[in-house]
């Protein structure tokens, strides 16, 4: 196959798949914390995917007030959060949690919680940043 060909169809597949990177925005409880969220449409039922990646964020028991867990939220424009689930935190204080919404301008934030179970967030943020795939 032509070079040029492969090429080409690299950089027509390429903008697609990858996606966009919207850095998060670290509170003061966990300064060193940083936090991405790549969003991208899925090809088939064109949904937004978030692969959320965390990384230098404490352990939840470490903060205070102590929590144990932390969940990702996702804030439709001019909605209610609705809970996506927990991020755990590796031994490197790193984690990944993918979520799909149907979503496409919305706020993405992370809350320490005591429970999983809770149904509305904390007013515990960890990190935050606003998504829109307009």
């Amino acid at each position: 196959m032509n070079l040029s060909i492969v090429i080409a169809m690299f950089l027509m597949i390429w903008p697609i798949s990858s996606g966009k990177v919207f850095q998060m925005t670290a509170s003061s409880m966990v300064p060193a914390a940083m936090g991405t969220v790549r969003a991208y449409r899925d090809k088939d039922n064109k949904n937004t995917v978030l692969d959320i990646k965390v990384k230098h964020l404490a352990r939840p028991s470490t903060l205070t007030p102590s929590a144990s867990k932390y969940l990702v939220w996702i804030r439709p424009n001019g909605g209610d959060a609705l809970k996506q689930g927990a991020i755990g935190v590796d031994k490197n204080l790193s984690g990944e949690l993918k979520v799909e919404t149907v979503s496409k301008d919305m706020d993405v934030f992370i809350t320490a919680e005591q429970s999983e179970s809770v149904t509305v967030p904390s007013s515990t943020e960890v990190l935050h940043t606003h998504i829109s795939t307009n």
